[in-house]
């Protein structure tokens, strides 16, 4: 059975996950008990180090990049702060395989700036596949908005998904 090895929580890319990623790849393949490919879930903010690059591109597995950006007019964080494409475009080095997934809602002001955003990436050179989550902390926020941003995202030619820990587990801490 192949197993996949999936890197998340706060940040992983920071300096400490790359360096514990690689500790932890390197225990795994001491134990015969090595995934099949890697994903890190990423805000897309973190520079890759060298050392990170040249393991990543060292190994057998494929190793998978999903890159959440946070867009201002959903999140409030600061353009400035929250997109990278400069960043994300490095990712490349260390894997060609990758995702932009952003969290929008109905409002056009949030696909307004989210179609900017896309088009600094693609401007950047990251041309990986763009996935769109509903905004919505609880399930009732999300089924209100889904059929609209769904509708909007596949006009666009995007990918549609939901954020199913909202629906498992609802606003709930640590979810």
């Amino acid at each position: 059975m192949k197993q996949h090895l999936c890197f998340t929580g706060g940040e992983p890319l920071m300096l400490t996950g790359q360096m514990a990623s690689v500790g932890i790849y390197n225990e795994l393949h001491r134990q015969g008990n090595l995934p099949s490919s890697m994903t890190f879930e990423t805000n897309g903010t973190q520079k890759l180090r060298e050392p990170f690059i040249e393991w990543a591109t060292s190994i057998p597995q494929e190793v998978f990049f999903s890159c959440s950006p946070k867009l201002w007019s959903v999140s409030g964080e600061k353009p400035e702060k929250a997109i990278k494409p400069e960043i994300v475009a490095e990712y490349k080095k260390a894997s060609n395989k990758g995702q932009l997934k952003f969290v929008v809602g109905s409002d056009e002001r949030e696909w307004t700036e989210l179609e900017s955003v896309v088009d600094k990436f693609r401007s950047a050179g990251v041309d990986w596949p763009v996935w769109i989550m509903p905004t919505g902390a609880r399930e009732e926020e999300q089924t209100t908005t889904a059929g609209k941003v769904a509708e909007k995202a596949f006009k666009r030619g995007y990918n549609v998904a939901a954020r199913v820990h909202v629906y498992l587990f609802g606003n709930a801490i640590g979810t």
